[in-house]
């Protein structure tokens, strides 16, 4: 780009901030140093982000105390078909507002930049790079409708963009629009979701790595599902990355 036109876009860039001060995605105060471009230093600094010590498989937090990765109850009750699951922070506070505002406020705009806030982090015990492929989970067609755009796509985008990945989009698909599970137990949804999905592209997954994009890990019922199908359908293994992991104690979204 000649360098008067990238004068001219930081002289716009710049007028903008003045007359249209950038304000925190969760609380609405205006800025000059926001957190990934999303959040005011405040709000950024009550983001609770995963670290170790976290269960290998799943990626759950370790418990108070807990000084080492262990594998955790759930996964020792009930093997995970997935080689393993990571989240970036806690499903609270102004994630899970922004991430609200991302898919039931209908901001798609959001989607890059949460997306940013995925692939500026490392995940202990997971290497992006080493994944052949990035998978967004898919909603159903009367959904996408419904929303008008996929928020899973939208941010297996950007972590495929920033990692040098490929991502693809139509070889998993939706086959059965399940209904909500926010009410439904750990068992429920299992059963709820099961049969949901299937791989239409068999060619483009075989022996491939499959990263498995979503934006909230809950019970890890429909990530579950997704990795069985993905591996029925001939990938050689399924990673599963989302941008916020639901705790128990964690308010389920609407």
């Amino acid at each position: 780009m000649p360098r008067g036109f990238e004068t001219a876009e930081r002289l716009l860039g710049a007028l903008a901030d003045v007359l249209f001060p950038p304000r925190c995605q969760s609380c609405g105060r205006t800025s000059g140093a926001l957190v990934a471009g999303l959040f005011c230093p405040v709000c950024g600094g009550d983001i609770r982000y995963i670290a170790p010590p976290v269960c290998p498989v799943c990626g759950a937090p370790g418990p108070a105390g807990q000084t080492a990765d262990r594998l955790c109850e759930d996964c020792r009750r009930a093997p995970k078909p997935f080689a393993v699951a990571r989240s970036l922070a806690v499903y609270a506070g102004p994630l899970l507002r922004s991430i609200h505002d991302f898919k039931y406020r209908r901001q798609p705009g959001l989607g890059r930049r949460l997306g940013r806030l995925i692939i500026d982090n490392n995940y202990a015990g997971m290497e992006l790079e080493g994944f052949d492929v990035v998978v967004p989970v898919p909603l159903h067609v009367r959904r996408l409708r419904e929303r008008g755009f996929n928020q899973s796509l939208l941010l297996a985008r950007t972590v495929a963009a920033g990692r040098g990945i490929p991502v693809d989009f139509v070889s998993l698909r939706r086959e059965r629009d399940t209904p909500p599970q926010t009410a439904m137990g750990r068992n429920e949804r299992r059963v709820n979701i099961r049969g949901a999905f299937a791989v239409v592209r068999r060619d483009r997954l075989r022996d491939r790595g499959v990263l498995l994009v979503d934006d909230v890990y809950t019970t890890g019922s429909t990530l579950g599902e997704c990795a069985r199908t993905l591996l029925e359908g001939g990938a050689a293994r399924v990673g599963v990355l989302t941008l916020a992991r639901a705790l128990p104690e964690t308010p389920e979204a609407p």
